[in-house]
This record gives C-alpha cells, sequence and structure tokens, in this order.
C-alpha cells in the first residue's frame, strides 16, 4: 500500500496530520458507506478531528460515495457529516473509540511508502477511552525522550 493521505486534527489551535483513523473503529458498530477509493486515499475519506475539552471530537467528514437514483443511475456523491450523523450534526464526540493517537510533528526522518511508516523527528501520542482524553505524550524520536504533557494527565485524572 502507498503512503496515505491522514486525517487531520486541531490541537492546541493549530492543524496537524493524524497517523491514526478513529473513524474506522466507528464502521465496526454502523454499516460503512461505499466510499470511493483513491491510490493515496484507499479509506475514501479524509476526517477532521479536534482534541478540545478533554475530549477527541468529530468535526468534518470529506468523502465521496457511489448512490444509486432511479431514474439516474449511479452517481459520485459527497459525504459528510450532515450524512452521517443528520443534518444538525456539527461536532460529535468520539466515544465509539479507545486507543492511540499518532500525532507526528517536524521533520521527517524516516520515509516508507507504506500506510503511516514513515517517521519524525517527534510525535505527540493521545491515549483515549471512549472518546475522553487520558494521556497525551510527546516521543522525541531525535533525542530519544518521552515527555509527559502534565496538564493533559492532570485533567485526565
Amino acid at each position: 500500500m502507498a503512503a496515505q493521505l491522514p486525517d487531520r486534527i486541531l490541537y492546541n489551535q493549530e492543524y496537524y496530520n493524524l497517523f491514526t483513523n478513529p473513524l474506522e473503529m466507528y464502521w465496526k458498530h454502523k454499516k460503512r458507506p461505499r466510499f470511493c477509493p483513491r491510490d493515496d486515499c484507499r479509506r475514501g475519506y479524509i476526517a477532521t478531528w479536534e482534541i478540545r475539552d478533554n475530549q477527541l471530537l468529530l468535526r468534518e467528514i470529506d468523502g465521496l460515495v457511489r448512490r444509486a437514483f432511479p431514474l439516474w443511475g449511479k452517481n459520485v456523491v459527497r459525504y459528510n457529516m450532515g450524512k452521517l450523523f443528520g443534518r444538525r450534526q456539527t461536532v460529535v464526540k468520539a466515544s465509539w473509540f479507545s486507543g492511540k493517537l499518532r500525532i507526528p510533528i517536524g521533520k521527517m526522518i524516516m520515509f516508507a511508502d507504506n500506510g503511516y511508516d514513515s517517521r519524525f523527528a517527534s510525535e505527540i501520542i493521545v491515549s483515549i477511552t471512549e472518546g475522553k482524553i487520558d494521556r497525551i505524550v510527546t516521543l522525541d524520536t531525535t533525542n530519544q525522550k518521552l515527555i509527559i504533557n502534565e496538564e493533559a494527565a492532570n485533567r485526565a485524572s
């Protein structure tokens, strides 16, 4: 598999790439739409996330799906938050997700043409249980250090 376009995440008022796809866990509970895959995005969508108020929030989904229309046959239409959660939903807590988020920071130090296998100077690792932030640490690959974000650790307790 070639390197893939990542989801995005808003963290501390800055957008980053997200090398985890939390929405994939959601599809285990709900039927996955038939997204139109691309070589650089086989899952067929890009989701935008946010870490706010000690929670992981889904802000947007941008993808294309094939839909059958009785008179026109199959067409490709845009898929977004309104189609998944209802028209009024603008932000949804990711209560279905438990796991770790991987947010690469800084210079790429090792390229891998396989999914999200590339490595970076540092990475923020966010541990989450049912959409709630448990712990945020920074892995400093260059200096081989693990830095615990005390503010996040204190909020989680």
